[in-house]
Order: C-alpha cells, then structure tokens, then sequence
C-alpha cells in the first residue's frame, strides 16, 4: 500500500462518486484500505492508488479536474429523452429566483396565519357577546321555589 491515503470524502469527490458507492467497495474490498479506530467507530483511510486502479482514473486527470475553474459551457440535461442545454448562469439565476419566491411565499403565510388568528379572536370576543345579550329565561310562577341543583 502507497503512502498516499485519503479519506472516503476525498475519494468520494476524485471519482465524482457518492460516499455510499465508495463504502460498498471498501465493504466487497474492491480497494485498498487501513481502518483506524476511534472512540466513536473507525476511520476508513483509502489508498489513492487502489481507488484510481479500480475506477479506472489516470492521476494526471483528477488534477486537471481540481485545478480547472468551472467553465460557463452549457451543460447538457437528459429530460423525458429530450435534451436541454443549461448554462451555469441561467441555473444560478433560477436558484435566485426560486430563493426570493420562497421567501415570499413565507412571508404571506405568516401574513395569512396572523389574519386568522385575529379573525379568531373577533369570532370569539362577537361569540361572548352574542351569549351576553340572550334573554335571560322567564320562570314561570311554579319554578320559584325549585331550587337550582
């Protein structure tokens, strides 16, 4: 095993995989790994060069991946078998607006929540003087002397 150990993080991001994926191969020993205990579980440390064997990964690549800047290319979406080309921009700006709709949205609701909340308390307060201003009922000359139990 090399001296070049990373964590399942780091590898998970070389080979553009998720952690869950890279786990699996640590679990069928797919590649090269050292565990390190710790009080809460262990560490799982992955030989770099393990990882780039079995993903089939040239060196030289991933460090043209981690030193180019993203570029302002379109990117290509599959989308019901049509394609759509997306540029980074127009993504960036969908997720502003979506963003300022949100929080518009929340603030109506709390609008929205305080309206009925003081309509509740209308009904009520009209409720208790409606109660008030019943006719209190009439006894008839034989029920004064019954006693309210």
């Amino acid at each position: 095993m090399s001296n070049t150990l990373i964590t399942i993080q780091e590898s998970a991001d070389l080979t553009q995989k998720s952690i869950q994926t890279i786990r699996r191969a640590i679990k069928s020993k797919k590649i090269k790994f050292r565990r390190d205990k710790t009080p809460q579980g262990f560490n799982y440390l992955i030989d770099k060069d393990s990882l780039f064997e079995f993903y089939g990964i040239k060196a030289n690549e991933t460090q043209a991946q981690a030193n180019s800047e993203p570029s302002k290319e379109p990117v290509a979406f599959q989308v019901n078998e049509d394609m759509m080309n997306v540029n980074v921009h127009d993504f960036k700006a969908f997720v502003q607006t979506m963003q300022t709709m949100i929080s518009q949205h929340s603030e109506e609701r709390q609008s929205f929540l305080r309206l009925v909340n003081t309509m509740q308390e209308k009904i009520f307060v009209l409720e208790n003087q409606v109660n008030l201003l019943k006719a209190p009922a009439v006894k008839k000359w034989y029920q004064l002397w019954k006693s309210k139990a």
